[in-house]
């Protein structure tokens, strides 16, 4: 019994020794500039465009618009029916990033899984872009209120250039 409590604590430090070894939480870091938490005085860009077949609005909002070399750009996509302006809720997406036609992120892989499933049409994303250059941001839905749909797919594109160690954003339908 006294071997049992022994070796429990012995555990519970080599936990409590890893935890406090581990480099910088980089997730309170992201939540922390991201400006869509509220914790950033980031301004915050936009740019619409509909689905091909007029069903979906997509909205990409992102920033910073300029950032440091190496940092997160944040991204979130919102998902309106254009007959009433409402949002998509329950949809199944992804953002998909292509760099000279090759997929270069996949939100979904990040997860692990086939697809982003948001229950109130809002996705929260972000990114670190390897370097200056044309991208194409690809917002994709594949279903609405847990049904399959043909899929529906807004492509931004989207320029990065370098400018004094800062790289400056500038997405457009």
């Amino acid at each position: 019994m006294k071997q049992d409590c022994l070796f429990y604590i012995a555990i519970l430090l080599v936990f409590i020794l890893f935890a406090k070894n581990e480099p910088e939480n980089i997730n309170a870091l992201i939540v922390e500039n991201n400006p869509f938490y509220g914790l950033s005085k980031e301004k915050v860009k936009s740019v619409e465009s509909m689905t091909v077949d007029n069903l979906i609005n997509i909205k990409l909002e992102y920033s910073p618009q300029a950032f440091q070399t190496g940092s997160t750009e944040f991204f979130k996509a919102t998902l309106f029916y254009k007959t009433d302006n409402q949002r998509v809720l329950h949809a199944d997406t992804d953002i998909i990033i292509i760099k000279d036609g090759k997929e270069i992120y996949k939100e979904s892989n990040e997860f692990s899984q086939p697809y982003v499933h948001t229950p109130n049409g809002i996705v929260l994303s972000s990114y670190k872009f390897p370097g200056s250059g044309q991208y194409v941001i690809s917002i994709k839905v594949v279903g609405i209120n847990f049904m399959p749909v043909d899929p529906k797919q807004v492509n931004f594109a989207t320029n990065i250039t370098e400018s004094n160690g800062k790289y400056l954003v500038n997405i457009a339908k």
